[in-house]
């Protein structure tokens, strides 16, 4: 993580729809929100339309700019020291209505099978380019101080799945490659497993068109006044790798000092993939300019519901975003249609309680990685991904779905997204093809765990050999895994876990056979039958020549994790493969999910353990492995140094009556 040279404060922005200043009463009713909780707003973001269609006449863009400038006036009367305009629409989001908006008058968006936008254009055709530079040179005539470029920024999901193919883009294309293509002759090349070079054409081109745009939009926004600061939405890995996600050559274009990582968690229902977001919103963290100092995390309540997601959700969401590495929160929580934002004045009340408890977040942490697992992924997957005969490459393959092995965190294993600092990596589905075979022996120098598909591929790429063992037979139904009584499985030796891998879809992998090819391979698991019949190994440990340690695990790797015995037996393989240095580790069986800031020398960071569980902890006892000397409990009230035991490796803390869904967040040093 690069480490910036000036400690950035933390920076609470709110994002104002068009309803909240479009008439004078609506903006006075804005501005009083403002004045009223003042302390938790730093920054307001007006959106400019209400729309994800692109395309609104000039002349209506043109009073919306007069309606913006009279709105940036009234918050900074208000005592707002920061104002500007999101743009929220600069190619086009998706096809919303579009039986009532105007249509496009230049080229829309082309899809890979043909189907066209009626919301999107195509950025690389002249008549869009000049559309979208008026349409900027208005807003930046408005006065803003900064103007953000929201994450339309993309070539998917634009009302068409993949774009852009049209004719301009073909044009480009072949100009890159020397060679004329159809839009079908195109797909079918994409679609070829030897269409390699092709696929990473394609991907670079995409990135590229992004690049243009961006540095065509700075030149319009600087060209009208050089001292708005520009910022950029991105769409990251949780949607596809497909736009090629050159975010240091987007940023740079852009002349952006602003982030907000994209993503979503939108309500209650699905609790866990808070986790999800905020492990993607550091993943794009990682891939950000070291001039980038302002990254926001969009607390992102589309379409507003305020019975969809809890006051407490969204500020663990906060603190979640902070702890991965961000330093401000951008809330887009207050509506689209709604003339006052009062009904949702528990959100703002919610963040002055926690704000001291953020800012000393943010300053402790400032410059630390994160520390853990790897989960292995690169923003070049798609554009290095392997497609088989039969394979579509345009279509989603959960063998190479980056959030795959995010179920660790679950069960108590620390997760990282920055490489350089992890203790180890894990390998998961089909990810090692995007990876050349230097980058993948250096990861099997270090500490591996990794999947059966994970082994195939190895096999292929003919470094199987450095994980002990190889893939003898895959079952698909019929089979559970039983403890061996190897040492790591103590006190559970003989325990059987059963997934029922039939049940749940694609099982495909989820019982692989492992057979040893070399002496010392320690067999942790082996499968049998409903009837105890013995199948083979599952499970396997490895210290190859590399000096590496490998842990295949063959036996539905990803799923039903949550039982205790499965959770101590991959803490201890986790305690061998990384040699100790896992930053932390939880004895009891409980639902707490570490996020560990670490130092290089470890004598200072953060543990953020949050309990996703709805039952309270009586007992935490956590291991923290570090060379600090003190630790202290942070709270929205302030710090208490914690009573802490000096051990072989770090220390430990005893945790008592963690509350259901809470966050506990531990300083050291």
């Amino acid at each position: 993580m690069p480490t910036p040279t000036v400690t950035p404060a933390l920076r609470l922005a709110w994002r104002a729809g068009v309803s909240l200043y479009d008439t004078p009463e609506a903006l006075a009713n804005f501005a009083a929100f403002v004045r009223e909780h003042r302390a938790v707003v730093d920054e307001v973001a007006f959106f400019e339309t209400i729309t994800h269609h692109l395309y609104l006449p000039l002349e209506q863009m043109a009073e919306r700019a007069t309606q913006l400038a009279r709105a940036i006036r009234a918050v900074k009367a208000a005592g707002v020291p920061s104002a500007g305009i999101n743009v929220l629409t600069t190619m086009g989001h998706l096809d919303e209505a579009r039986d009532i908006m105007p249509p496009l008058p230049f080229q829309p968006m082309v899809g890979h099978d043909g189907k066209l936008s009626t919301g999107c254009g195509c950025p690389n055709t002249p008549e869009c380019r000049a559309y979208v530079h008026e349409k900027y040179r208005l807003m930046a005539e408005a006065g803003p101080d900064f103007i953000w470029v929201d994450d339309d920024i993309r070539m998917q999901q634009h009302g068409v799945a993949f774009a852009c193919f049209c004719p301009a883009c073909l044009a480009i294309f072949a100009k890159m490659m020397g060679r004329a293509y159809t839009r079908e002759e195109l797909v079918a090349a994409l679609n070829a497993p030897d269409g390699g070079a092709v696929r990473r054409a394609w991907i670079a081109q995409n990135a590229e068109t992004i690049r243009s745009l961006m540095a065509a939009v700075e030149k319009t926004i600087h060209g009208v006044n050089p001292a708005i600061v520009t910022g950029l939405m991105t769409a990251g890995p949780g949607w596809t790798t497909y736009s090629g996600l050159d975010f240091d050559a987007w940023f740079t274009a852009l002349k952006a000092t602003k982030a907000r990582p994209g993503g979503g968690f939108y309500s209650d229902h699905a609790r866990l993939e808070i986790l999800d977001k905020a492990f993607d919103m550091g993943r794009q963290r990682t891939l950000l300019p070291v001039t980038v100092t302002d990254l926001q995390y969009e607390l992102e309540n589309f379409p507003y519901a305020a019975l969809l997601k809890s006051v407490g959700s969204m500020m663990h969401e906060c603190t979640l975003a902070l702890a991965a590495g961000l330093n401000g929160i951008a809330f887009n929580a207050l509506g689209m249609w709604t003339p006052y934002p009062g009904q949702y004045a528990d959100i703002p009340r919610a963040a002055a309680r926690l704000r001291p408890l953020w800012e000393r977040l943010v300053a402790h942490t400032h410059g630390l990685p994160t520390t853990g697992l790897w989960t292995a992924w690169t923003p070049h997957l798609l554009a290095r991904r392997q497609v088989r005969p039969g394979e579509e490459w345009l279509a989603f393959s959960r063998q190479h779905h980056h959030t795959t092995a995010n179920i660790l965190a679950q069960i108590g294993l620390p997760l990282g997204v920055d490489q350089p600092a992890a203790t180890g990596t894990v390998l998961f589905g089909r990810m090692a093809e995007a990876f050349d075979d230097t980058d993948l022996r250096a990861m099997l120098a270090g500490g591996v765990l990794m999947d059966g598909t994970a082994l195939e591929v190895l096999e292929q790429r003919g470094l199987g050999h450095l994980a002990g063992v190889r893939l003898r037979e895959r079952r698909e139904n019929g089979v559970m895994e039983r403890f061996t009584d190897d040492p790591f499985n103590t006190p559970f030796a003989g325990t059987v876990r059963d997934a029922r891998i039939e049940f749940w879809g694609d099982a495909r992998g989820m019982g692989d056979v492992l057979e040893p090819t070399t002496p010392g391979v320690r067999v942790l698991a082996a499968l049998e039958d409903y009837f105890n019949r013995p199948v083979g190994p599952c499970l396997t440990a490895h210290e190859n020549e590399l000096g590496g340690r490998v842990v295949v695990m063959g036996y539905a790797p990803w799923m039903f994790l949550q039982f205790p015995h499965k959770r101590s037996q991959l803490q201890n393989v986790v305690d061998w493969l990384t040699r100790g240095r896992a930053p932390v580790r939880i004895d009891e069986a409980v639902t707490l999910t570490p996020v560990v800031r670490l130092a290089p020398d470890r004598r200072r960071g953060a543990v953020l353990l949050f309990n996703t569980g709805l039952d309270p902890i009586a007992q935490a006892t956590v291991h923290l492995r570090t060379d600090a000397g003190t630790v202290t409990l942070l709270t929205a009230d302030g710090e208490t140094a914690l009573p802490s035991t000096a051990e072989p490796g770090g220390r430990q803390v005893v945790l008592r009556e963690l509350a259901p869904w809470s966050i506990t967040v531990l300083l050291l040093g």
